[in-house]
């Protein structure tokens, strides 16, 4: 029996819609490489297992195929392949060698021989460059350093109008948006000292590539705004304050400051003047916060600029917030419950199924001095 394997399932299911890639690209928001990463079957493009399965749940179900049969035809793929080298390493070989009259003893010198000349050649740029193998290169060639793997990151909001209190610990973090903009931040490390610890912390904005490292003792503080080359794309400084510092954790207070880049000033001052006039729900922003009761691939637009995608953990709550447009896509509907704007908490869709919704802020027909928060999807 010539089962059909999972790429060439999805690739005569793409071509029998006569969709291209790009098509699919545009419709799913999933990168090209990544959708022909499942048709060639090279999930080596993907970080791992489980954004595999992510991306295979949600391309199947945009092809209306069974995302089940998929996912399990993909784990017996895999499980094969992991038999493979066993059933090689099972079968005889001792008599390759005299077959070839082939010397083991100047074979095994050969193979030695030529291991030292490869790891000559790709350990020379980094011997030579001062470069360590904890950097990773971005696709214009600068190093970046990676926010370590075993820091989860909980979700948290800064209010306007007053500092909110994080802690920080080697193993968690937390993740808030500022102007539109998903911040993280997190502790690497302290230094103790025979007075006062210092915490070694670390931000990131997306979409920058790198991460701003810092140290901060009890009661210092830390401005960062754009002016820093790794965050350079942060639209709003933000204050950093350390509360305190133990062995193995920092508890800091972060608070927004007014917006930095130049001409936002009057803007700022012709918003304040609007504001003394006319207060209207155009100055109400929209809020949307998803609750995850399990694991499901989502994706979340403020306006126009992407804020997060890939695989959000059961447990996982995210706040969003836009001024004038939010998109969000979820690939399982049953998965999320939605707050929007301080209304009753509903469930996104059904389970399995793929929900995308835009909000939208747009004027009031009945008085055009207000706005309303228009919802458009599934």
């Amino acid at each position: 029996m010539n089962q059909k394997r999972v790429g060439q399932i999805l690739r005569e299911a793409r071509e029998e819609k006569k969709l291209t890639v790009k098509d699919v690209s545009k419709d799913t928001n999933i990168s090209v490489k990544y959708i022909l990463a499942l048709e060639t079957e090279d999930y080596a493009q993907f970080p791992g297992e489980t954004f595999t399965i992510g991306f295979l749940k949600n391309y199947g179900s945009y092809l209306k195929l069974d995302t089940g049969m998929l996912v399990n035809l993909y784990r017996g793929e895999k499980i094969e392949e992991s038999q493979a080298p066993l059933e090689e390493l099972t079968r005889p070989t001792s008599s390759f060698y005299y077959d070839l009259n082939i010397d083991k003893n100047k074979l095994i010198t050969a193979a030695g021989a030529l291991l030292i000349v490869l790891i000559g050649i790709f350990a020379f740029p980094y011997v030579f460059d001062g470069s360590g193998s904890d950097d990773e290169v971005s696709e214009d060639g600068r190093r970046k350093l990676e926010i370590p793997e075993n820091i989860d990151f909980v979700n948290r909001s800064v209010p306007e109008t007053r500092p909110e209190s994080f802690i920080l610990t080697t193993n968690q973090g937390v993740s808030f948006s500022v102007s539109n903009q998903q911040c993280k931040l997190f502790i690497t490390g302290v230094e103790q000292g025979s007075e006062t610890n210092t915490a070694l912390l670390a931000f990131n904005v997306y979409p920058e590539l790198s991460v701003y490292k810092f140290k901060l003792s009890e009661g210092e503080e830390k401005i960062l705004s754009y002016t820093v080359p790794e965050i350079s794309s942060l639209r709003r400084s933000i204050r950093i304050t350390a509360q305190s510092v133990t062995a193995s954790s920092a508890k800091v207070l972060v608070s927004l400051n007014e917006e930095e880049r130049p001409g936002n000033s009057n803007a700022t001052k012709q918003g304040t003047e609007d504001s003394n006039s006319t207060k209207t729900l155009g100055d109400v922003p929209i809020q949307v916060t998803l609750f995850f009761s399990k694991p499901s691939y989502a994706e979340f637009i403020m306006d126009g600029q992407m804020g997060f995608r890939g695989l959000v953990q059961s447990g996982e709550t995210r706040s969003l917030e836009a001024k004038d447009r939010l998109e969000l896509k979820v690939g399982d509907g049953s998965a999320v419950e939605m707050i929007q704007n301080g209304k009753t908490k509903v469930v996104l869709g059904r389970p399995g199924k793929l929900v995308k919704k835009v909000f939208i802020k747009t004027p009031n027909p009945y008085d055009s001095t207000q706005f309303i928060i228009k919802e458009l999807g599934e």
